[in-house]
């Protein structure tokens, strides 16, 4: 599967911003009920990188052409919100990006970005099996990180009620940097990625934000920044310091 090309707005939003947004929209602003009735679903995602950090340090410099290499998964212990796994090759060329993405189960996910076999019938989307399995065995892209956050996401739509752009917003920004088998809504991360009081918001679509949500973030305060939840992890994981027992 794949996402076509669109553009992709990051800001870091405190609590009062997110909720004066919310209200002021609140007539735009609607659930995406792909995860709960409300919106909102834990996402938790297995980051791949190379022996010497290249996904961190192309995003770092704000290299025009780059790919990321991830597995991300939804749901629910409980079951409340299905389960679903992908592998994803996220692609930003310049300031569009495109994502090239498989639903594979768990163990198969994890297989393909240790670069051992799948068990279940291959996809249909060899073409992307492809571009992983390529990333992994010639590049030497290989599980680095595991990052799980709370994330509540809306369409925020037209008088008509058309979509005109996702946005959402992530919380609660966790990660870790051993045990790189991540489960559904996993808790065994310990390393505070950002404040709990600030949320990394994402405005994406296919065309320009609408004049009023534009001039709404502007007069806020609120610019668009590069923000990447991994290098932000890396950086954290620098400057801790180390435990001798």
């Amino acid at each position: 599967m794949e996402i076509a090309a669109r553009f992709e707005h990051k800001f870091l939003v405190d609590d009062a911003r997110r909720a004066e947004l919310l209200a002021r929209f609140a007539a735009r602003f609607r659930p995406d009920t792909v995860g709960s009735a409300d919106g909102r679903y834990p996402v938790v995602s297995l980051y791949c990188d190379t022996p010497d950090r290249r996904c961190h340090w192309e995003a770092w410099r704000g290299v025009l052409s780059r790919r990321k290499l991830r597995v991300r998964l939804y749901g629910t212990r409980d079951g409340t919100i299905p389960s679903a796994t992908f592998v994803e090759v996220k692609h930003r060329d310049g300031r569009e990006g495109a994502k090239r993405r498989v639903k594979l189960p768990l163990a198969d996910a994890l297989a393909l970005v240790g670069g051992r076999p799948l068990t279940s019938p291959e996809s249909p989307v060899e073409r992307i099996l492809a571009e992983i399995r390529s990333l992994v065995a010639e590049d030497g892209y290989a599980p680095a990180c595991v990052i799980r956050y709370d994330r509540s996401a809306y369409r925020y739509c037209d008088e008509a009620g058309g979509e005109q752009l996702r946005v959402t917003f992530d919380q609660r920004i966790v990660a870790r940097f051993d045990r790189l088998n991540p489960t559904v809504e996993d808790d065994a991360c310990d390393l505070d990625v950002l404040p709990r009081h600030l949320s990394v918001m994402e405005v994406k679509g296919a065309t320009a934000v609408p004049y009023a949500l534009a001039a709404f973030l502007g007069a806020a305060g609120l610019h668009p920044r590069p923000f990447s939840k991994y290098s932000s992890s890396i950086n954290l994981l620098a400057a801790t310091p180390v435990r001798h027992p």
